[in-house]
């Protein structure tokens, strides 16, 4: 995620100097703006780098197309232009090679290119705001132990390089709007402050190529312990036929040293915080959050569960909740308030989500459950 963040950033300085500083674009003008749609894509791969990492996973999320919304629009109202005649372009193209500074005031789509330059900087600086705020949610001791240990704190070295190319793009991006307003011209200053925020990505991208190693064995003590090797990696593996599609299974055995590390403690863990209640009682409860709350990774919870419990965090969290209702249930809660109340007090977000999980759980509806409860009660 972090290189496709640099290379995203890359690949259009190195266009703007061939293209325009050493004028090749006029012998291709047909290519004039096809990257700049790419550039959206900088700050959601970096904010990717930044969640991923913080908690030891892989890959894109259900909800991360939604990131690439921006790149998509800009690249269709781009379209009228990328429509427009090769001599139009070629015009365009001969007038930026004179004067690259253009670049932001033209060839625009159906929206001014000017606005997509602020626009982008605006989400980069909202990225990485985020981005420093997960951090400090999620792993405040990396803050907190920088200056003591630099080869733990390897997030926090990416973390300034990258806020140190938002903070000049951020201030150049409003030297530009108070000189196009007309209330001030720093225009040697604004050159400054761009230059500054290339070599923030020339830093970023020396530390990548020459301390390679930072991003990959002092991420996290606890989690960053090389993973099994799996034989035959990219090949068909022969697998018995009864284990073909154990994709779950061969996972926790890759993964089984990190499940060691927590064997002895994890699974107590996850049941002292399910008793406290709290987590219990809290709606729009996800493993996520449970992980966070945990300290965990998601993907050694959820292994953990599946091989301690033999269900999912969902399966199990209700669990807990239907235990949460019965002693309410046995204390009289349903004389005074209603099934949709105790639902709700238990963490269900409906009355028929609790009410289907109850009759899975223990096989009956909770008033009936109830009145099965003081007919015993009659009868002792």
């Amino acid at each position: 995620m972090l290189d496709t963040s640099l290379f995203f950033y890359n690949l259009p300085l190195l266009a703007y100097f061939l293209w325009f500083e050493a004028g090749f674009i006029v012998e291709a003008p047909h290519l004039l703006r096809v990257l700049s749609p790419v550039i959206y894509l900088c700050a959601p791969f970096f904010y990717f780098f930044i969640r991923n990492s913080l908690f030891n996973t892989t890959g894109f999320r259900k909800l991360d197309w939604i990131h690439f919304l921006p790149a998509l629009f800009h690249l269709l109202e781009l379209i009228p232009f990328f429509m427009q005649s090769y001599e139009v372009k070629l015009s365009i193209a001969e007038t930026l090679v004179s004067d690259p500074t253009l670049l932001n005031v033209l060839p625009s789509g159906l929206i001014p290119i000017s606005f997509h330059y602020s626009f982008r900087i605006f989400l980069q600086t909202a990225y990485f705001v985020y981005a420093v705020y997960l951090v400090y949610t999620i792993r405040p001791d990396l803050l907190r132990g920088f200056k003591r240990n630099l080869k733990q704190s390897w997030l926090v070295i990416v973390l300034f390089f990258m806020g140190w190319v938002v903070v000049f793009q951020l201030i150049f991006s409003v030297l530009d709007v108070l000189k196009k307003l007309e209330l001030m011209d720093l225009s040697n200053v604004n050159m400054t402050m761009r230059l500054l925020s290339l070599v923030g990505i020339l830093l970023l991208n020396v530390f990548i190529n020459f301390k390679p190693m930072f991003l990959v064995r002092n991420a996290y003590p606890e989690f960053g312990k090389p993973r099994r090797k799996i034989k035959n990696f990219g090949k068909k593996a022969h697998l018995p036929t009864e284990l073909e599609d154990a994709g779950p299974i061969s996972t926790i055995e890759a993964d089984k040293p990190l499940l060691e590390e927590y064997n002895e403690s994890l699974k107590g863990k996850i049941i002292h915080l399910l008793e406290q209640g709290l987590v219990i009682n809290e709606k729009g409860m996800t493993l996520m959050l449970f992980s966070i709350k945990l300290g965990i990774p998601p993907k050694l919870v959820s292994q953990e569960i599946n091989k301690e419990f033999g269900k999912g965090f969902n399966e199990l969290l209700n669990q807990y909740r239907i235990k949460f209702a019965i002693e309410k249930i046995e204390h009289g809660y349903l004389d005074d308030f209603t099934v949709e109340a105790l639902g709700e007090l238990s963490g269900f977000n409906s009355r028929t989500t609790f009410f289907n999980a109850f009759k899975k759980e223990i096989g009956c509806s909770p008033k009936e459950f109830w009145k099965r409860y003081q007919h015993s009660l009659g009868q002792q």
